[in-house]
This record gives C-alpha cells, structure tokens and sequence, in this order.
C-alpha cells in the first residue's frame, strides 16, 4: 500500500514538472519566434539567449547589435534577471533605439518571471 502511494505522489509530481513545463515553453514562445536557446548559433534574427543570464551585455560572438544597446551595455554591462525583466516588459522603454523596438511588450509580471526563469534555465 505504502509503494502504491508513493507511487502514486510520483506520478502527480511528474505531471506537474511537465505541465510547468509546457507552461514555460508556450511562454517563450513570443520570444522564439525571433531567438533561439540552443545550440544552433544565430540562426534567427535574434540573439542566441542561450546562458543570457549573467551574460555581458552586447557581446555574443557573430551578432550584430544596435548601438543604442552597445552604448546601453557602457553603464548596463551584464544581464541580471531583473534587467531582464525590464527589457522583457518593454524592450524600447528600457533601451530606447534598441532594434528590438517591434517586439512583442509582456506587461505581465507572471509570465515574465516565467520566461527569466526558463532563460536563468538555459545554460
């Protein structure tokens, strides 16, 4: 009886991580459309995010950067999860002259969390 709960407690914990999961990748999907987490190197038209949090700023090899973020990155010079959040909830407020300016704005807190932490993720 006692293997049979414990069995059972398994399974639900299992279906709640995959359901987080799931959760986490359809709210990054706004973000996919343009950059990829992978291994794949800058195949879209953004940035690789892959290990973005703690990254400096403006310096991943082989991307082209607006100035106005390279000139961010002078006093701006490593993502945290906070400025992450801040350029998430509005990319053009946060950086003004950003070439992500069309990006999509995510004005809930809930999701942007979600999203930073499944970038925090992505190492």
């Amino acid at each position: 009886m006692k293997a049979c709960v414990s069995l059972i407690a398994i399974a639900l914990a299992a279906s709640a991580i995959a359901s987080a999961r799931a959760q986490t990748v359809s709210e990054f999907q706004a973000c996919s459309a343009c950059h990829a987490v992978g291994d794949v190197g800058n195949k879209v038209e953004g940035p690789n995010l892959k290990g973005v949090v703690g990254r400096k700023v403006a310096a991943q090899a082989g991307f082209k950067y607006s100035d106005a973020l390279k000139k961010f990155a002078e006093t701006h010079p490593v993502w945290t999860e906070a400025l992450l959040d801040d350029f998430i909830k509005n990319a053009e407020e946060t950086v003004p002259g950003t070439s992500m300016n069309n990006s999509p704005t995510i004005r809930n807190a809930k999701t942007r969390s979600t999203i930073v932490e499944y970038l925090k993720a992505q190492k």
